[in-house]
């Protein structure tokens, strides 16, 4: 494992690609007439026709948008359009408010620009980074793109032996042994198709509702909310929630107002419904479980993780109860 540690997102993503075509091989290895390795060819080519057109013009897309985001972020900076909005804030009618209290209102106005000015450079500088990070690895993005296709080929055709050989090695009886890798494959399918479906979901509704309200780079922030949105219950709300506060500070408080009910009440609640309903159900764990679950997964292992820790922590409730079930005597000596 710590050998092949260094190719473990190729692995894994090739992984996701051999699981979701899959349905694809078994019906070309049937038409073929069971020859798995043109059907596994011809299911990778298939995956290179569909998916690589759509990474490559989204990458190219995003790094263009985020240079534009960059721009606007600096060119707010220079022409002092931001301290306007901050004095604008601090002129609303909640800061004067606030401004009762003496001790509050002389802290926001110590602080209130260095805040604003600090969180756009900092999130100005991590675009760039980011762009700058994108268009300088792109050939090492290739290369493990390159890799993770080689990997689906064989995880496609060689895919039903590898799971037997880990079936047969699981030191358990058959009818648990079943019970896991049922419980493995349920989860993983839910949290899969869940996690995306959601991420779709509630970034094609973003962005028209952005570019409803005709807010800056509308795109671009729709294809921020579908990498947010794999954060369960805070995701979209990020680009959103900064969005009403952008327009408050525009003093747009009718935009603001009907921003803030359709962020609400349409793009949040779509995650709140739609992953309970594709991931709870299926997986049988609360989703506070879910939610901590996912946070951590994302802390340890990248955004892999999103998709991984739902499938261990599932595993582990699954091994647990089998335990109970073998040594239930333990509990009543």
């Amino acid at each position: 494992c710590w050998i092949f540690s260094a190719f473990f997102e190729p692995i894994f993503w090739a992984c996701v690609l051999a699981f979701v075509f899959y349905p694809v091989f078994l019906k070309l290895k049937k038409i073929l007439g069971n020859r798995e390795p043109l059907s596994a060819l011809l299911t990778v080519l298939l995956i290179i026709l569909t998916v690589v057109p759509f990474v490559a013009v989204l990458v190219v897309y995003l790094v263009s948008e985020a240079g534009k985001f960059y721009d606007l972020f600096w060119r707010v900076i220079e022409d002092g359009r931001l301290k306007q909005w901050v004095d604008q804030i601090q002129l609303s009618p909640i800061m004067r408010k606030l401004e009762s209290r003496q001790t509050l209102a002389d802290f926001i106005h110590r602080n209130s620009h260095a805040w604003v000015i600090n969180a756009a450079k900092i999130l100005g500088n991590f675009t760039a980074k980011q762009a700058a990070f994108l268009t300088k690895n792109i050939l090492f993005f290739a290369l493990n793109f390159l890799l993770t296709l080689f990997l689906s080929f064989f995880f496609l055709k060689d895919g039903q032996k590898i799971v037997r050989f880990f079936y047969e090695i699981t030191p358990l009886d058959e009818r648990d042994k079943k019970h896991i890798f049922k419980q493995i494959n349920d989860t993983f399918a839910a949290v899969l198709h869940g996690q995306f479906l959601t991420a779709i979901a509630q970034a094609l509704t973003a962005g028209i509702i952005f570019w409803s309200l005709a807010l800056p780079l509308p795109i671009f922030f729709s294809a921020v909310t579908f990498i947010s949105a794999f954060l369960p219950v805070i995701g979209a709300s990020l680009v959103w929630g900064s969005f009403v506060i952008y327009l408050l500070a525009l003093q747009q408080y009718t935009k603001a107002a009907i921003l803030l009910f359709l962020g609400t009440f349409v793009i949040s609640l779509i995650d709140n419904f739609l992953k309970p309903l594709f991931i709870g159900e299926k997986t049988k764990l609360p989703y506070i479980v879910l939610f901590l679950g996912i946070l951590g997964g994302l802390g340890l292992y990248g955004f892999v993780g999103i998709f991984l820790a739902p499938t261990l922590i599932s595993l582990f409730f699954v091994l647990i109860k089998i335990y109970l079930e073998k040594f239930s005597d333990l509990k009543n000596p």
